[in-house]
């Protein structure tokens, strides 16, 4: 099975920054009425009756700006940045549009860099990349949804992001066309479920108004310690939420894109069960060493799957995403 590249690291250098995050120098704010703001699906819907809008994981490191200053966020104006971006929101991309017109803004994500800091620092910058998160959301329901019932969707810090839209920015009216919220490859705190009605953990295959969350490894020493306060799990190829055993046989397919379109597909290869101390799944049949990216160790230890979280039940999640949509479109 093919390794898969967790993030490129952008390294050209640009102008139009500022000063905030807490004293970080801060790129220019994105301009969400801007085509090139949004990924290459762009602002417009191609007729499908639902709309997903997916927010992208990590996927740069720090830089320097022309000065020397060490930046710690995306610059949404640079070519490079940009552009090692597009693996990770082409698989958003490939994942949704059988069933969406997909919509995916490009924002001042923090950079990979961060992760290693105190949660504090975390928190702090972050506010930056949530500013435009939020931003892009009341751009895109206000001038791009019209209305139609949509998904929510992110992975890592893109998963962090749908979590806190879910927590802050979303409506009682918008929550009631959410078709559901696909969080991967990041945690909810029982703090979180306790304080906020918008997120309701899935149940089952088809229940829409939820969030599908879960996080992947091969052992229980292999959880990442960013997520120790997590309590929510859905086995995504049986959508069972105790610890019922989900054989390779039931994956539908493991996919992994090439940078062409070219892609790979592993039929039944990845089984899973539930860990319900850890709620974490454990999967089996794959060798660690494939999948160990030693830069990220620290937060994703050899047999942490966090990378792959989506291509590993792909073919899964696809179908479910139809089944989601035709439950709620049954009710409504």
């Amino acid at each position: 099975m093919h390794k898969w590249i967790a993030a490129s690291i952008a390294v050209l250098c640009t102008a139009g920054c500022s000063s905030g995050g807490g004293g970080d120098t801060v790129p220019a704010e994105p301009d969400y009425s801007r085509e090139n703001m949004w990924y290459r699906t762009g602002m417009t819907s191609d007729g499908k009756e639902a709309d997903v809008f997916y927010v992208t994981p990590t996927c740069v490191w720090d830089w320097q700006d022309s000065t020397g200053n060490t930046i710690h966020y995306m610059d949404t104006e640079n070519p490079e940045q940009r552009a090692a971006t597009d693996a990770s929101t082409r698989l958003g991309y490939e994942l949704f549009s059988k069933s969406c017109n997909f919509f995916s803004p490009y924002y001042r994500q923090i950079t990979m860099d961060c992760w290693f800091g105190t949660e504090e620092d975390i928190e702090r910058r972050y506010q930056i990349s949530h500013l435009d998160i939020a931003k892009a959301f009341r751009y895109y329901m206000k001038h791009l949804n019209g209305g139609r019932p949509f998904f929510l969707a992110g992975h890592s810090q893109g998963a962090k992001a749908i979590i806190r839209l879910l927590e802050e920015n979303l409506t009682d009216e918008q929550y009631s066309r959410m078709v559901a919220a696909y969080a991967f490859g990041f945690g909810i705190s029982e703090e979180e479920l306790a304080s906020c009605p918008h997120l309701k953990p899935a149940e089952g295959p088809d229940d829409y108004g939820v969030t599908v969350c879960y996080n992947s490894v091969s052992t229980p020493e292999a959880v990442s310690p960013s997520f120790k306060d997590n309590i929510v799990c859905i086995n995504p190829i049986n959508w069972r939420t105790d610890s019922t055993y989900a054989p390779a046989a039931e994956n539908a397919g493991s996919v992994f894109f090439h940078r062409s379109v070219a892609s790979d597909t592993l039929f039944n290869a990845v089984g899973a069960r539930m860990l319900p101390q850890e709620h974490v799944l454990q999967i089996d049949d794959l060798d660690d060493n494939d999948y160990y990216i030693p830069s990220i160790g620290e937060i994703f230890p050899k047999g942490n799957y966090h990378v792959q979280e989506i291509n590993l039940y792909f073919l899964n999640l696809q179908q479910n995403i139809a089944d989601r949509l035709r439950s709620y479109s049954k009710s409504h």
